[in-house]
């Protein structure tokens, strides 16, 4: 059983039952849907198709809609895109929706307010650059220092300008959020945050919108790919419910040869906070079009494994890709026999001074299993915190988490080696030892005298302050 988790974008490539299906199977745990591209209509069909996979496979999957945040981009232009040169110079407008006379559009009215002369802006995940010469007005001219062919809503990065005071939420994202809620999304994921603010503005919205309470909301995921957001990651962490390592951007906007080192503080940083955290972009780039990926990208994945990410994130290697589901198969393979190396054991957490009962007790349970070779452990899962504190300690084992909530379920399948099954409620922990051990003989992880590691509470009180060694019935 993998313990890294597995994420796909759904879009054109994948949208169908059956291809959701097969991938589900090959390994995916939870699915992304790009507030980027498509239609409402689009992304309902999509989650709706996820639903009757959920049922069919019995995988809780959670529904994570990425918004597109003030993300610039080009405008329309004419097919099969517009060629420019090194030294050329070339001009853009923000005003404008289409290619006009020559005039590059910009889809962001007002960003030439951010912008200064002798600031680089670049184009289509950096294939071209261009050096600002002049603004003027909605008019900005620059010269050409890497050229290449422009193409239709290709976005643009901005590693010298200072766009702090741009919102983190649009319009576009608004309206998307009420969308997603209505939809009944589990994860809400916010593009270019720069504050812990952002995500709590995040966060209000959709408990305005979502309008009764709800025990479990949606999450919100920070997705950090700002030089604001590293700075002030500590407080985004504690802010947000998930984090996204979006290598896309992050590679942009700030000098690449730190984007390896960034990644590590990040998933360590994660990892300390007990958050989840999810690596994403360029993952198996090369299987988009090849049914091999190259040596380095085979690499790159089982480094973040080594680096105890919870996540994976596929993005146009699904979306948009000729092979969708032998690249769930090759990220799963790769993720399984790195799991399987010593180099991905983590030694037993240190006791921390101050810690609370329940993360102690969290750790005491990954103890015990490798003392006693349970099999896994478990917990009876009411609002995820006991079962998150057990992934947090990173046992070499199944965490089973029974819980009666659907929602919940999807969202601790995006947490490190975390099996979230739905059972209806569960009042002790006979009934509790009773459901894992029909769950783990029916699934081939454990047989009859097996022993299991069980986590929970005694009595009325909601901390976790009771680990227990039973066997599985």
């Amino acid at each position: 059983m993998k313990r890294t988790k597995i994420g796909a974008t759904l879009g054109p490539a994948t949208q169908d039952i059956v291809v959701i299906e097969k991938m589900v199977k090959a390994g995916v745990n939870f699915v992304r849907l790009n507030f980027s591209h498509g239609t409402y209509p689009d992304h309902a069909r999509i989650i709706k198709n996820v639903r009757l996979v959920e049922k069919i496979t019995g995988e809780p999957l959670a529904v994570l809609q990425d918004l597109q945040g003030p993300k610039m981009r080009l405008g329309i232009l004419p097919e099969p895109g517009v060629k420019v040169k090194l030294g050329e110079k070339i001009v853009f407008n923000t005003k404008l929706k289409s290619f006009s006379g020559k005039v590059f559009p910009i889809t962001y009215p007002g960003l030439e307010k951010f912008l200064k002369s002798g600031e680089h802006m670049l184009i289509d995940d950096g294939r071209v650059e261009v050096k600002i010469t002049v603004v003027k007005g909605a008019i900005i001219t620059a010269h050409v220092i890497q050229g290449g062919l422009l193409s239709s809503h290709k976005g643009f990065n901005f590693p010298q300008s200072n766009l702090s005071s741009i919102p983190a939420l649009s319009l576009k994202d608004k309206a998307d959020v009420a969308f997603g809620v209505k939809q009944g999304v589990d994860i809400i994921s916010l593009s270019f945050v720069k504050h812990a603010q952002d995500i709590l503005e995040l966060k209000k919205l959709i408990a305005q919108e979502q309008k009764k309470q709800n025990p479990h909301p949606i999450m919100v995921l920070a997705k950090i790919e700002r030089p604001e957001a590293v700075k002030n990651l500590k407080a985004i962490i504690i802010a947000a419910d998930a984090i996204m390592v979006a290598r896309g951007d992050l590679g942009l906007e700030l000098p690449e040869e730190k984007l390896a080192l960034l990644q590590k503080k990040i998933i360590h940083e994660c990892n300390r906070a007990g958050k989840p955290v999810i690596v994403a972009t360029q993952l198996l780039d090369s299987m988009q079009h090849n049914l091999r990926p190259t040596r380095a990208e085979a690499t790159d994945v089982a480094n973040a494994v080594i680096d105890h990410t919870d996540a994976l994130l596929l993005t146009n290697e699904t979306a948009v890709g000729d092979h969708p589901v032998e690249c769930v198969k090759t990220l799963h393979d790769i993720i399984v026999a790195t799991e399987k190396s010593a180099y991905d054991d983590v030694p037993l957490p240190t006791p921390r001074k101050g810690a609370t009962n329940s993360a102690a007790i969290a750790g005491l349970s990954r103890f015990l299993a490798e003392e006693v070779q349970a099999k896994a452990i478990v917990a009876s899962a009411d609002n995820g915190a006991t079962i998150r504190l057990i992934s947090q300690a990173r046992p070499e084992l199944p965490i089973l988490a029974a819980s009666p909530f659907p929602t919940l379920s999807r969202h601790l399948n995006i947490s490190w080696g975390v099996k979230p099954f739905n059972h209806s409620t569960i009042n002790s922990t006979q009934e509790l030892v009773q459901a894992v051990s029909v769950y783990l003989k029916k699934n081939k992880l454990a047989k009859a005298g097996d022993k299991m590691i069980v986590v929970g509470s005694e009595g009325k009180k909601i901390d976790v302050n009771a680990v227990e060694v039973r066997e599985i019935l």
